[in-house]
C-alpha cells in the first residue's frame, strides 16, 4: 500500500456495519434530540432551516458528482450530516440564503475539491459556518427562546448570550437547569447541552466516535476556564457556565470528532482534544469575539498528520537510537540504487499511429479539462459571495437608516429629519441636529456614553431648543437583563422629560433610581446630564463647545 493510500481515511465498504452510511445514520439519530429542542424552543423556522440546508448539501453534492462524471455518493448521507450539522451551527433569525452559501462552500469546496468523503482536511459544516461568520450582523442575531409561542420576554431579540456576559467577566443571569435544557438564546444546536450530551453518550456507546477528543477537549477547556475565573466568582460556577454555554459541547462531541478529520492514534486524539480546548478558551478569553470553538476545530484539523504522527507507537524493544540508526540505513540503501542511465530516444511511431509526446498531450488535456471544470465553480462561488455581500451591504444600510429614524423619533418626536453638525465636544459621540417637517431647527440629538453595571451604556439624548430633554433612547449595554435593564424601559426614561439643568442622583434636581437597577439608573442620569450640558454650551459661531463636565 502507497503513502498516499495510508494517508486518506477511506470509509468501510458499504453494507459493513461500521460502513459509512451506518455511521452517518448514527449521527443523525444522535442529534435528533437537539433538533428537537431548537424547534420548540424556536419554532417551525427551525425546522425550515435546517430543510434547507439538507436539501442544499444533498443538492450540491449530487450536482457537483454528475458535473464532474462521478459516482453518486448522496447514498452515504454525509450529506444530511453536513446539512444538519450545518443548521445546528446557525442562530435561527439566519436568512435563508445563508445555510445555502455555507452548504455550497462546505459540500463544494471543502469536501469535493479533495476527493469526496474521506478526503477532506476540515469539517465541512463547521468550514461552511466560519464563512457564514464574515457576516456578523445576520448571524449575531439571537432570537428568544419560546417568543414564538408568546411565552418568551417581549422582545425578538435577545441583547446578550451566555457567551457575551462570559467574556465582559460577568456571570450569565441563567441558572444550570436553563443552561442544560435550553432557556437561552444561541444557535439551534447550543441551547441544549442535555441533549447534546444525550446525543453523544449514544455516539460512545455505539462505537461511532471514541471518548478520548471529548473528554480531552472538556478537561482543557475546564482547566483554562478555572485559571480565568474572576476573583468575586465561583470556580466551580463559572467552569459550568464556559462549559455549558456557546458551542463547546456541540463542537466537541459532533464536530470534533469527526473520524476524517481528527486522528486516528490514541495519543494523537488526546493531544487534538486538549489543543481545541485550549485554543477554544484562548480565543474566548483574549480576542474580541466570544466564540472560539470553530477556529480551534478547523486550526487543529490541519495538524491531525503531525499528531498522527507524534502519536504513532513505537515498535516494543526499540529506541529512539535504534530507529535513528534504521532510517539512516534506509535512506543510505534508497541512495545507492540511483543509477543515472542515458535516455534512449525513439521518433518513430508507436502504437496507434502516435507521434512522440502525443499521449502527454492527452494527459494535459485531461488536466485542462479539470482544471476547467474548476475554474467554473471557482467563479460561480466567486459571484455568489459578490451578489450576496452586495445584498447584505444594502440590506444592512437600509436597517441603520430605519433603526437611526426609529430612534430619532423617540428622543425628539418633533423632528422629521436629522443631519450632521460640525460641533465637537468632550464626551459626545456625535451631536446631530432636528428638523422639523418644515426644515426648522427644533433641538440637538447628543450621543454619549457613560459607565454602567456591567459596562459602557451607550445613549441617544433629545434636547430642544429650550434646554429641556425631550428623549432618550439607550443603543447599546452590557448591562444584566432583567435587573439593569429595568432601568431602560420605556416608562424609567420617559422620567427625563422635560429635565433640564444638571441632573443629580440625590438632592435637588434628582432623578430617582430603579429599584434593584441602582448603577444603571445613575449612569443614565449622568449620560443625561451630560448631553444637557453639552447642549448648553454649544457655540454656533465657530463650530466648537466649551464644555467642562460639571455644571450647567
Amino acid at each position: 500500500m502507497s503513502e498516499l493510500t495510508r494517508s486518506l481515511r477511506l470509509p468501510p465498504p458499504a453494507g459493513h456495519p461500521d460502513s459509512a452510511q451506518a455511521m452517518m445514520r448514527d449521527v443523525l439519530v444522535a442529534l435528533t434530540p437537539a433538533l428537537a429542542m431548537a424547534v420548540f424552543f424556536f419554532g417551525p423556522r427551525a425546522l425550515l432551516l435546517t430543510a434547507v440546508s439538507v436539501v442544499s448539501c444533498v443538492l450540491f453534492e449530487g450536482a457537483y458528482r454528475r458535473f464532474t462524471h462521478q459516482s453518486d455518493t448522496r447514498r452515504d448521507l454525509s450529506a444530511c450530516v453536513t446539512g444538519l450539522l450545518l443548521a445546528l451551527s446557525l442562530p435561527a433569525s439566519a436568512p435563508y440564503w445563508a445555510p445555502v452559501l455555507g452548504a455550497a462552500f462546505a459540500i463544494v469546496v471543502v469536501k469535493q475539491f479533495y476527493g469526496g468523503l474521506g478526503k477532506n482536511f476540515m469539517n465541512p459544516a463547521l468550514a461552511g459556518r466560519m464563512l457564514l461568520a464574515t457576516f456578523p450582523m445576520l448571524m449575531t442575531k439571537w432570537p428568544t427562546p419560546l417568543h414564538w409561542l408568546g411565552l418568551g420576554r417581549v422582545d425578538a431579540v435577545a441583547s446578550a448570550t451566555p457567551m457575551s456576559y462570559l467574556h465582559s467577566g460577568t456571570l450569565p443571569p441563567f441558572n444550570l437547569g436553563q443552561l442544560l435544557l435550553g432557556q437561552q438564546g444561541g444557535c439551534l444546536g447550543e441551547v441544549s447541552a442535555f441533549m447534546l450530551l444525550l446525543g453523544g453518550g449514544y455516539l460512545v456507546l455505539r462505537r461511532v466516535i471514541s471518548p478520548r477528543i471529548p473528554l480531552a477537549f472538556l478537561a482543557t477547556a475546564a482547566f483554562f476556564a478555572a485559571l480565568t475565573a474572576p476573583a468575586d466568582v465561583s470556580v466551580a460556577r463559572w467552569v459550568a457556565m464556559e462549559l455549558l454555554s456557546g458551542g463547546l459541547l456541540l463542537g466537541a462531541l459532533f464536530m470534533a470528532t469527526d473520524p476524517t478529520t481528527s486522528p486516528i492514534t490514541p495519543r494523537g486524539q488526546l493531544l487534538f482534544g486538549a489543543g481545541c480546548g485550549t485554543l477554544t478558551m484562548l480565543l474566548r478569553t483574549c480576542s474580541s469575539y466570544p466564540e472560539g470553538v470553530g477556529w480551534a476545530i478547523l486550526t487543529m484539523n490541519c495538524c491531525v498528520w503531525l499528531l498522527d504522527r507524534l502519536g504513532m507507537p513505537r515498535r516494543f524493544g526499540a529506541g529512539r537510537f535504534y530507529a535513528t540508526r534504521k532510517l539512516l540505513r534506509r535512506i543510505r540503501n534508497s541512495v545507492s540504487t540511483i543509477h543515472f542511465v542515458k535516455p534512449q530516444l525513439s521518433f518513430h511511431f508507436g502504437h496507434g499511429g502516435k507521434a512522440p509526446g502525443e499521449d502527454h498531450l492527452d494527459q494535459i488535456r485531461e488536466q485542462a479539462k479539470v482544471i476547467g471544470h474548476l475554474c467554473v465553480v471557482v467563479l460561480i462561488m466567486g459571484a455568489m459571495i459578490f451578489f450576496v455581500h452586495r445584498y447584505t451591504d444594502l440590506d444592512t444600510a437600509r436597517t441603520e437608516a430605519e433603526l437611526q429614524t426609529e430612534r430619532l423619533a423617540q428622543v425628539m418626536p418633533a423632528a422629521a429629519s436629522s443631519s450632521e453638525t460640525p460641533y465637537r465636544a468632550n464626551g459626545a459621540l456625535s451631536i446631530l441636529a432636528g428638523y422639523s417637517a418644515e426644515n426648522e431647527l427644533v433641538g440637538y440629538c447628543v450621543e454619549v456614553q457613560a459607565q454602567g453595571f456591567g459596562g459602557v451604556i451607550t445613549m441617544e439624548v433629545g434636547v430642544d431648543l429650550n434646554g429641556q430633554v425631550t428623549g432618550v433612547a439607550v443603543t447599546s449595554h452590557k448591562e444584566t437583563t432583567g435587573v439593569g435593564t429595568r432601568a431602560m424601559t420605556p416608562a424609567a426614561l420617559s422620567r427625563y422629560v422635560g429635565r433640564y439643568g444638571t441632573l443629580h442622583t440625590t438632592g435637588e434636581n434628582a432623578v430617582d433610581a430603579v429599584s434593584g437597577a441602582t448603577a444603571t439608573s445613575n449612569a443614565i442620569t449622568a449620560g443625561v446630564s451630560r448631553a444637557l450640558a453639552i447642549v448648553a454650551n454649544l457655540d454656533a459661531t465657530d463650530g466648537s463647545v466649551d464644555y467642562v463636565d460639571g455644571e450647567v
